[in-house]
Order: C-alpha cells, then sequence, then structure tokens
C-alpha cells in the first residue's frame, strides 16, 4: 500500500513539473475578455476588419484592486496594431470597462482614470528588451517622470498623478527620450516606430 501511494505521489510530481515546464507554459485568459474586446471593436471602431484575428499578448493587474489592463493585437489595415483594453474583475467574471486605445507604432501613452484617480500609461512593444528606461514629460515641462521598463516582449508601465489633477485639462506627456541596455539613448525612430 505504502508502495503504491508513493508510486502514485511520484506520478504526480512528475505530471505537475511537466505540466509548468517552460515549453508548456502558456498564459490563459478567459474566453469572455477576448470575446468582449472583439465585441467592442466591432461596435467602436469602423476600421475594424474582424475575418483577421486578435490575438491577447499580455494581461496585467492595474495599480487598483481588481482592475486589469489587457495588451492585445489586431490588424485593422495592412499593419499589426497593439491595442489595450481595461477589464474589471468581480467574483471571477471579467468585464469590460474601457480603453481600445491602439497604436501600429511600438508605444503608446495616455492619461486616463481608475475609480476617479489620475494615472499616466504607457504600453508598447519591447523586443529583445530594448528598452529599459523611458523619460517622460509635458511640453511646457513642468512635469516629469521616469519609467522603469520590466523585461519582457510587451510592457505596461502606470504612473499616478496628483490626486487633483483633471487630465482634460492637464498637458499630456511624451515621451522624451528612450534608453537602452547600459544605459544608453536609443534613437527615436528606432524606440516607438
Amino acid at each position: 500500500m505504502r508502495k503504491c501511494i508513493i508510486c502514485l505521489f511520484t506520478i504526480a510530481l512528475l505530471l505537475n513539473l511537466i505540466a509548468c515546464s517552460p515549453t508548456l507554459a502558456k498564459t490563459t485568459y478567459p474566453d469572455t475578455i477576448k470575446r468582449q474586446i472583439i465585441d467592442n471593436l466591432k461596435e467602436k471602431s469602423a476600421d475594424f476588419d474582424s475575418s483577421k484575428p486578435v490575438n491577447i499578448v499580455k494581461m496585467v493587474k492595474t495599480p487598483k484592486k481588481h482592475y486589469y489592463m489587457v495588451l492585445f493585437t489586431f490588424s485593422p489595415y495592412h499593419t499589426e496594431h497593439l491595442g489595450d483594453a481595461i477589464f474589471k474583475k468581480e467574483k471571477n467574471k471579467y468585464t469590460f470597462i474601457g480603453g481600445l486605445a491602439s497604436t501600429s507604432q511600438k508605444i503608446n501613452d495616455y492619461a486616463m482614470y481608475l475609480d476617479d484617480v489620475p494615472y499616466n500609461l504607457v504600453y508598447g512593444f519591447n523586443e529583445d528588451n530594448r528598452i529599459r528606461t523611458l523619460r517622460l514629460a509635458t511640453l511646457d515641462k513642468k512635469s516629469s517622470y521616469t519609467a522603469l521598463i520590466k523585461k519582457g516582449t510587451y510592457f505596461v508601465h502606470f504612473k499616478k498623478l496628483l490626486r487633483n489633477t483633471n487630465i482634460e485639462k492637464m498637458k499630456s506627456f511624451y515621451i522624451i527620450d528612450c534608453y537602452g541596455k547600459d544605459n544608453k539613448l536609443i534613437p527615436w525612430a528606432e524606440c516607438v516606430e
């Protein structure tokens, strides 16, 4: 009996190791997330082509509890776009609450609210981890900050703004400089286009 239990335990351990191996590891997302993104793109984007695939490439928790940022790719024309969608999770159910900004460039940024708290959002494509740091500032240079970019093919960075910031009236942030490995400046075109 004891040999049987040890044998079963060993088999379960091996199966767990196989299932957790990097070659088989895939992030899974609830089907409802992809379906809600597609439905909202159909409704809100005149140039959305539903015959082309929508692929979820990253899902991260936002600084506000129960909110998630989902990055996805789609092809409205001949170029691939990177888009975002924000979901709220309640009782294991994800509900689309906003987003759908997109870009054909490597990086996108804009200001947004999460539960009435203002944030500046920067997300993008970071092939070969080429970007390590972004410096952002308003055109009038009155506000600026540095965003450290985590390793990965895609990144998302939130910067909490002052509570009384009115994002409709504020000066927009722009990417001023882009730094890569060894803190070397990356030419603008390589960074964002």
